[in-house]
């Protein structure tokens, strides 16, 4: 009697633990997210809203989001890395679905770095550790893939796939042939070393943030370099460098340049010549404060999207450039 007295005790013991565990972990991930009521806003950048997930379990909230992209309904999709999967969220951020999952096969997906919308409603997603593009109709379902060594950033405008690479930029039809190409890995004005930004104009003009070589290139629709903001350093700490380190980019409706900058935790405007015009943001955990962002999304009305990625978030902007 005594030893199956010690043994429920000790079965009982374990399961409130275990209970008490779980309870621990759940109010780590509610406290531990900021409260809107912390924004830190300016002027020029606003907080609207962020999304973390889409419910509280660990696997339903975000892990390293690399990117985000808006669709012409101004739906929000973003790469999941850390789950190797695309979420989909309403403008508003009510979540909407999953899109991929992870696996190696024909769909499927492990390192999912970039993702795009075409207007047909399409998703083009960049796979860099499976080095393929894969794509999606509208409901996530899966059309067909194509392989493209070590992926960024895809990208579409005026009808094309535009994709950065670890050394090239690559330009496709939206089935996902190839119709150009141009650039090679190299630290020379022109050249690429893992380019993880690219925004196009509606004249065809090809703005690439040149992350290891700490710049950005920009490019006639033939691939003619036009400008250079940045060079490479040598040294982490060098005084004369432009950027921390440059990741995604998106354009508005002005032809403005909106640029993260992972290490300076924030978000550089720049005018389609290459002048800096403004920076916005910060290193923090507050909401309008970022930690290492990877990437950023517009919408309109002056509304972006930022894969604050060590966060583990991403947040929805208003941001106005006077």
């Amino acid at each position: 009697m005594q030893r199956i007295s010690l043994r429920s005790f000790l079965v009982t013991l374990l399961v409130i633990l275990m209970i008490m565990a779980a309870l621990l972990l759940y109010l780590y991930f509610i406290l531990s997210r900021p409260l809107g009521a912390t924004a830190v806003d300016t002027k020029q950048m606003k907080h609207v809203f962020s999304i973390y997930g889409y419910g509280t379990k660990t696997d339903e909230m975000l892990s390293r989001p690399t990117d985000v992209a808006f669709d012409d309904e101004g739906n929000i999709y973003v790469a999941d890395a850390g789950h190797a999967r695309i979420l989909v969220f309403r403008s508003s951020g009510q979540y909407l679905r999953k899109v991929g999952k992870k696996g190696f096969g024909k769909g499927e997906l492990m390192e999912p770095t970039g993702v795009t919308t075409s207007k047909d409603g399409r998703i083009y997603v960049a796979d860099k550790a499976l080095s393929k593009v894969v794509i999606y109709d509208g409901k996530g379902k899966f059309q067909s893939e194509f392989k493209v060594m070590v992926p960024f950033k895809p990208h579409v405008e005026n009808g094309k796939l535009y994709l950065t690479t670890y050394g090239h930029i690559m330009v496709f039809d939206l089935k996902g042939r190839l119709l150009t190409q141009w650039g090679k890995r190299g630290r020379e004005e022109g050249d690429f070393d893992c380019p993880t930004g690219i925004a196009v104009d509606k004249s065809g003009k090809v703005y690439v943030s040149d992350t290891l070589n700490l710049r950005i290139q920009a490019f006639s629709r033939s691939g003619e370099l036009l400008w250079v903001k940045g060079k490479p350093a040598e040294d982490i700490k060098a005084a004369d460098r432009a950027f921390g380190l440059p990741g995604g980019m998106a354009m508005d409706e002005k032809n403005l340049l909106y640029l993260i900058d992972a290490f300076d935790n924030s978000v550089k405007v720049i005018d389609a010549k290459g002048k800096q015009l403004a920076t916005l943001g910060k290193k923090g955990v507050k909401e309008g404060e970022f930690n290492q962002p990877s990437s950023i999304a517009y919408d309109q009305n002056g509304i972006f999207a930022i894969a604050d990625k060590f966060n583990d978030r991403v947040q929805v902007v208003k941001i106005t450039i006077e």
